[in-house]
């Protein structure tokens, strides 16, 4: 959402890391600057490696919880952080990605996907361990995927003050990247949603040399080549007339506050023309950026964070949420705000962080735990919940009371039961993300009269909110589970 969209002024983004179960453990950490040093060379989950060109930078980031010593992802037992989905760095820039999409098969067939290109699980560390700026971020991924390759498909947001670039690549070495405008709303639910965009506008747009080329050469090229004009989401992406699943539908009935975005059984029936964006007027010059998505009025956080709580946006799959909140007006280490949150995002509270002053986040976030077990027989002791389809248990780790996503992840459990605890349990999760805004407000007030002590009075605010948040959901969950 852009700042004109906004009831603070302030560009608000963000994305919920989903898993194809639910009980896929994260955690959420500061990683300080020199982790990874110049000159060393950074080996992902998947064949991508990476030399540093400087001591890294500082930032926040998401991480599947890898603390037995395995990856959950490769397996591999070699130093690195699995899967970091989003997070900001010392200098304000702001990274989200590992938004898998799925390429046109017949643009891989002439581009094919490259096995040691950059996953998307090594996005947002190697960007915010090397970028300043949204555009240094634009440009050294835009890079890689020319030089080393993508080995997967999917899209990338990455922002700082000044600017917001989306990022799409769908085959091996082609990509398009376009500046995002200050009175625009956009949506990305796995799927494509860069259309018909002139390549001309090179303020705006960044694209990869043979992006028509490799398309021509599949035969599935839409647009005007004469023009320099493509339809990059129908000639990429791998549906070729609609979207695919409900969140779409989901999301643009929320945004305009209506129900007449629909889907048929097999999760398609919203046309591209309603999610897509152009730089082209109707008389086919360029403009500003644009789609048909439009708000109710300007929204508030309240409004961005029930976005991603509205099923099945918010769904048991869900792994993590993040949200960024960056003032263009701002030019303290207090312009962005994070908020975060762990497991269904239709139960979870957001907590926020201060990331560019945030030191140290609280153990609970951080500590990493053995991943569940399944068993077809019930067990006698522990935590344990029955899986929906009657095919066994999921076993909670040992020591799970003292994780902040465990309790997070019992809560879905809980209210999985019925309509009455999954109300009880909306009730609960209101009462203390109220509490969460109105205890934020007053870290923001201290933090802006602390001067020099700012990052300790933000470090320690977030501390006390986190803390205060576990302690009232794992009361709850305790409660429901001795019953």
């Amino acid at each position: 959402m852009g700042s004109e969209l906004t009831e603070t002024g302030d560009t608000v983004f963000g994305r919920i890391e989903d898993f194809y179960y639910s009980d896929y453990p994260k955690i959420f950490d500061v990683y300080p600057s020199g982790a990874h040093r110049k000159g060393e060379e950074y080996q992902g989950c998947y064949g991508f490696t990476w030399t540093f060109t400087h001591d890294s930078y500082a930032y926040t980031g998401y991480c599947d919880d890898n603390s037995q010593g395995v990856c959950p992802d490769c397996e591999g037992t070699h130093e690195h952080t699995p899967y970091q989905a989003g997070g900001t760095n010392e200098y304000g820039l702001s990274v989200t990605a590992t938004e898998t999409m799925y390429e046109n098969e017949a643009v891989t067939s002439v581009d094919p996907y490259v096995d040691t290109g950059i996953e998307e699980a090594e996005i947002t560390t190697v960007l915010l361990s090397e970028a300043a700026t949204a555009r240094e971020a634009m440009s050294l991924l835009t890079g890689i995927y020319a030089s080393a390759g993508a080995c997967t498909g999917g899209s990338v947001i990455v922002a700082d003050k000044n600017e917001t670039w989306y990022i799409e690549s769908l085959s091996g070495t082609q990509y398009i990247a376009v500046k995002l405008p200050s009175d625009m709303v956009m949506i990305c639910p796995n799927v494509s949603v860069i259309g018909l965009i002139d390549l001309d506008d090179t303020d705006n747009v960044v694209a990869s040399d043979a992006l028509v080329e490799t398309a021509v050469l599949a035969e599935c090229f839409v647009g005007d080549q004469d023009a320099n004009v493509i339809d990059f989401a129908a000639s990429y992406d791998s549906d070729g007339s609609y979207s695919t699943g409900s969140r779409l539908a989901a999301g643009l009935n929320y945004l305009s506050g209506s129900d007449s975005f629909k889907v048929d059984a097999d999760g398609k029936g919203v046309e591209r023309s309603a999610y897509t964006m152009t730089n082209l007027d109707p008389a086919g010059s360029i403009t500003e950026l644009h789609n048909s998505i439009r708000t109710e009025g300007k929204l508030d956080l309240r409004d961005v964070i029930g976005y991603f709580r509205a099923s099945p946006i918010g769904k048991p799959a869900n792994a993590e949420t993040h949200l960024f909140q960056i003032s263009p007006t701002d030019d303290t280490a207090a312009g962005t705000i994070e908020w975060v949150s762990m497991a269904n995002c239709q139960y979870n509270v957001f907590v926020p962080f201060y990331p560019m002053l945030t030191r140290e986040v609280h153990p609970l976030l951080k500590t990493g735990h053995a991943f569940p077990e399944d068993v077809t027989e019930e067990p006698a002791e522990g935590t344990y919940f029955p899986y929906e389809d009657d095919a066994g248990y999921i076993v909670y780790p040992a020591g799970r009371e003292d994780s902040f996503y465990w309790n997070f992840a019992a809560l879905n459990h809980i209210a999985a039961e019925d309509e009455d605890a999954a109300a009880a349990v909306t009730d609960i999760r209101d009462q203390i993300q109220e509490t969460v805004y109105s205890e934020w407000e007053k870290v923001q007030e201290e933090v802006l009269a602390a001067g020099e002590n700012a990052s300790e009075i933000a470090t320690q605010g977030s501390m006390t909110i986190t803390e205060k948040v576990y302690q009232d959901i794992s009361s709850y969950v305790e409660s429901c589970l001795s019953q």
